[in-house]
C-alpha cells in the first residue's frame, strides 16, 4: 500500500513537468506586439486577431473553454479577482499556443455598471 502511495505521489508530481514551458513571451499590451508577431510568426498573427475579435464581439467567453476549445489554447489564465478599474473595466489573461505565452487585457464591456438615481 505505501508503494502503491509513493508511485501515485511520484506521478502526480512529474505530470506536471512533463508539459513543455512556454519557450518565448509576447505581451501583447505593448504597443509594436501585433506588427512583430505578423511578422515573426503569422500563424498565431491570425489565431490571435481572432481571439482579439471574438472576445472584442463576446467578452464573456474569456470565462469558460472558448479559448481551449476553438484555438487550443494551453494554460489559459484570467485574473477573474482583478479587474482593472477602467472604464470599460479589463482583465489581464495569459494563454498558451504552442510554446509561446501571450498575455493581454480583456475589454470586458459586460461588466460595465449601471447608474442608478437614489430615491
Amino acid at each position: 500500500m505505501l508503494r502503491l502511495s509513493v508511485v501515485i505521489l511520484a506521478l502526480a508530481v512529474s505530470i506536471p513537468a512533463l508539459a513543455a514551458p512556454p519557450s518565448a513571451f509576447v505581451d501583447l499590451r505593448a504597443p509594436q506586439a501585433l506588427e512583430n508577431l505578423k511578422r515573426e510568426n503569422p500563424a498565431h498573427f491570425a489565431k490571435v486577431r481572432q481571439i482579439l475579435a471574438g472576445l472584442q464581439e463576446k467578452p464573456e467567453r474569456v470565462e469558460g473553454d472558448w479559448l481551449q476549445a476553438t484555438f487550443d489554447a494551453h494554460d489559459v489564465d484570467l485574473s477573474r479577482m482583478i479587474v482593472k478599474t477602467s472604464y470599460p473595466p479589463k482583465q489581464l489573461l495569459s494563454f498558451q499556443l504552442e510554446q509561446v505565452r501571450y498575455t493581454m487585457y480583456v475589454v470586458r464591456r459586460d461588466m460595465v455598471g449601471q447608474f442608478e438615481p437614489l430615491h
